[in-house]
């Protein structure tokens, strides 16, 4: 997911040459590393699991980090959860925002295409961003966005983690009230079904 917080508009520009890059799940931040493992746990046989088999009494500790977001309409992905550690950091709480609202409208049809993939293949999606502390000091910060099916109403979720690559800085530093964020690296997951072949990015399992 891109989320565009103060984003420069050179950041399209970043996010094409981000795209070349492969990122590794070691490269994840330890709280990316530990939800993806128990997004494997609660899928068990299946492709993705489903809203029923996310028990969030399982990542407790993870909760304030956690975004949670559901399809309403062909055009429209909004965010249900947005963790409170999310909001202390990036200054902005985007619960009920559309996902695509937060995009300037020339990068919509890519994200959207972006999106939809997650549960195409199914396959995952992990962005780095560089944020700047009120020192100067740039810190990388990390979005994993895993792939959730639909539930009763019919429409797909998605579910992930976002942040600090280094969890130890992150206890020690204070970001702007209006913190400007800059895409590093993007790509996709592969969950054991490949990536999208239009996406030269791929995010692989070890």
């Amino acid at each position: 997911m891109s989320e565009v917080l103060s984003a420069p508009a050179s950041d399209a520009v970043s996010s094409r040459r981000a795209l070349q890059d492969t990122i590794a799940v070691d490269d994840l931040s330890p709280r990316g590393t530990e939800f993806l493992s128990y997004w494997m746990r609660a899928r068990g046989g299946k492709s993705m699991p489903s809203p029923d088999d996310i028990d969030p009494s399982a990542f407790v500790a993870l909760l304030p980090y956690m975004r949670y977001l559901r399809w309403s309409g062909p055009d429209k992905v909004v965010y249900r959860v947005w963790g409170t550690m999310l909001t202390e950091w990036m200054k902005t709480d985007l619960t009920g925002r559309n996902v695509f609202d937060l995009l300037p409208e020339q990068e919509r049809p890519a994200e959207h295409a972006r999106v939809r993939a997650l549960h195409n293949m199914p396959c995952g999606f992990v962005q780095h961003r560089e944020v700047t502390d009120t020192r100067g000091l740039v810190h990388v910060f990390e979005f994993l966005t895993l792939p959730v099916s639909a539930g009763s109403d019919g429409e797909s979720r998605m579910i992930g983690t976002g942040a600090m690559c280094d969890e130890d800085a992150a206890e020690r530093f204070e970001l702007d009230t209006a913190p400007r964020t800059v895409i590093k690296r993007v790509g996709y997951l592969d969950l054991g079904f490949g990536v999208p072949k239009h996406v030269t990015a791929q995010v692989t399992r070890g």
